[in-house]
C-alpha cells in the first residue's frame, strides 16, 4: 500500500510541472479546431473598420472623400447628419454571398473556401438616397475587396495564438486525466480505483467549467488583435450609378445622371498610422470628372483622426452650367457642391482642391460616428468655403 501511495504522490508531483511542456504540443489539430469553434461567435463580430456605404461614397456625402478599404459581414445602415439631426438621407449595404451562404454554413465553410471564394464573399451591394445641392439623388453601387493584408474572420496567426492559449489552459488537466485513467487500469485495489475515478470526474468538471474563462480570454485576444492590426493594408474596387429625381406627388420622374468607378487602397505605417489613396472617375452626360486624393490617419481601433488632400478636375460644375439668374432663382442650391446635375452640353473643366480634417469614433462595436470639416480651395489654393459633414454608420446586429 505504501508503494502505491508513494507512486501516486510522485506521479502527481510530476503532473503539476507538466505545464512547462505545454507549448511543445499546441499544434495538435484538436486544439486548433476547438479554438476555431469556441471563437466563432467572437470572430463573426470582428472587423477592423466599419466603412461607409459605397453608394454614399459615390454621391460624395461621406465625411472622408478618401475612403478606407474594408468589409463587414452584417447588414449595415448609414445616415447623414444635417443641422445636428439625422437627415432622411440614408444608405443600406449587404454582402449577398456572405449573408446567404457563409453566414448559414458557418465559419468552417469559409475557412475551407478557396482564395477566390473568400474574395467573392467580400462583394457588397448598397443603395442610398441623398438630397444635396437642391437635387434628390438615388445611387446604387457594388464593391469588392481585391486585397486584404489580414482577415479577422480567418487569420491563421490569430487562430494559432488562440490554439496555443487553449492548450496552455487545458493541457495539464487533460494530461492528468489520461495518466490517472491509465493508473486506474493498473491498480487492483478497489478503494484506490474509486478515489482516482473521483479525481478524474473532478478534473473533467474543471475542464468544462473552464469554457467560460476560455471564451472570455479569446474575446480579450480578439480585442488585442483588432487593436494591433486596425490599420492593416487593403485594396477595394467599386462601381456604381446615380439617378436624380423629382419627388412629386404623382411620379418620381427618375433620370439617369451618370456612373462612377473608383479604386481606393491603404498601406500600414507603423502601429498607429495608415496612408490611404483614391482614384475616381465620374461620367455625367458628356462631362467627365476625375478625382485623386490621399490621406493619413493616426489613432487606434476605437478612434482615429485623419487629414486628407483631394484634387478634382471637374467638367460637370455648377458655376459652368448655370447662369447667374438661374443660381439666384435657386435652380441649383449648392451645399456639398457634389450634385449630379446633368447639363446638356460639354463644359470646360476647372480644377479644385479640398483639404479635410476629421475622424472616426466608434461609439460601440456596431456603431461608428464619422465627422469632418472640408475646406474648399480653388485651383490657386484660395479659400472658397468650409463645409462640416457627419455621418452615423450602424451594423444591424
Amino acid at each position: 500500500m505504501r508503494y502505491y501511495k508513494l507512486s501516486y504522490v510522485l506521479f502527481t508531483f510530476l503532473l503539476i510541472h507538466t505545464t512547462i511542456w505545454a507549448q511543445e504540443y499546441y499544434e495538435e489539430p484538436n486544439y486548433a479546431e476547438e479554438a476555431f469553434n469556441l471563437s466563432e461567435d467572437v470572430r463573426r463580430n470582428a472587423e477592423f473598420y466599419i466603412p461607409s456605404a459605397p453608394a454614399f461614397y459615390l454621391m460624395g456625402v461621406t465625411p472622408d472623400q478618401v475612403g478606407r478599404p474594408g468589409s463587414v459581414q452584417d447588414f449595415k445602415v448609414d445616415w447623414r447628419v444635417k443641422n445636428y439631426v439625422l437627415a432622411p438621407d440614408l444608405a443600406i449595404e449587404a454582402q449577398p454571398f456572405w449573408a446567404f451562404y457563409y453566414d448559414r454554413k458557418g465559419l468552417d465553410a469559409y475557412r475551407e473556401a478557396s482564395p477566390f471564394m473568400k474574395t467573392l464573399s467580400t462583394l457588397s451591394l448598397s443603395l442610398g438616397t441623398a438630397k444635396m445641392d437642391g437635387l434628390n439623388h438615388l445611387s446604387y453601387a457594388a464593391k469588392i475587396s481585391l486585397f486584404r493584408e489580414r482577415d479577422p474572420v480567418d487569420d491563421p496567426v490569430l487562430l494559432d495564438s488562440m490554439a496555443r492559449t487553449l492548450k496552455e489552459m487545458e493541457w495539464p488537466y487533460r494530461q492528468m486525466i489520461d495518466s490517472l485513467q491509465s493508473m486506474i487500469d493498473t491498480l487492483s485495489d478497489r478503494q484506490w480505483k474509486l478515489e482516482l475515478k473521483e479525481q478524474v470526474f473532478n478534473l473533467k468538471s474543471e475542464v468544462k467549467n473552464m469554457h467560460h474563462a476560455q471564451k472570455q480570454r479569446l474575446i480579450e485576444m480578439e480585442a488585442a488583435y483588432l487593436y494591433n492590426h486596425w490599420n492593416s493594408s487593403g485594396l477595394d474596387l467599386a462601381v456604381g450609378r446615380v439617378y436624380t429625381y423629382n419627388n412629386d406627388f404623382d411620379t418620381l420622374n427618375f433620370q439617369k445622371a451618370g456612373f462612377g468607378i473608383w479604386v481606393n487602397g491603404a498601406y500600414r505605417l507603423g502601429y498607429r498610422g495608415l496612408l490611404s489613396g483614391v482614384a475616381r472617375l465620374k461620367q455625367i452626360g458628356d462631362n467627365r470628372d476625375v478625382m485623386l486624393g490621399g490621406s493619413y490617419r493616426f489613432g487606434s481601433h476605437k478612434f482615429n483622426f485623419f487629414g486628407e488632400l483631394v484634387y478634382e478636375a471637374l467638367e460637370n460644375y455648377s458655376t459652368n452650367g448655370f447662369s447667374p439668374e438661374e443660381l439666384f432663382a435657386s435652380k441649383f442650391a449648392p451645399d456639398l457642391d457634389n450634385g449630379w446635375y446633368q447639363y446638356q452640353e460639354g463644359l470646360q473643366a476647372i480644377s479644385r482642391w479640398t483639404l479635410t480634417w476629421g475622424g472616426d469614433f466608434r461609439l460601440s462595436s456596431g456603431i461608428l460616428l464619422n465627422f469632418a470639416i472640408r475646406t474648399k480651395l480653388d485651383e490657386k489654393f484660395r479659400f472658397m468655403k468650409l463645409i462640416p459633414v457627419a455621418n452615423v454608420t450602424c451594423l444591424m446586429r
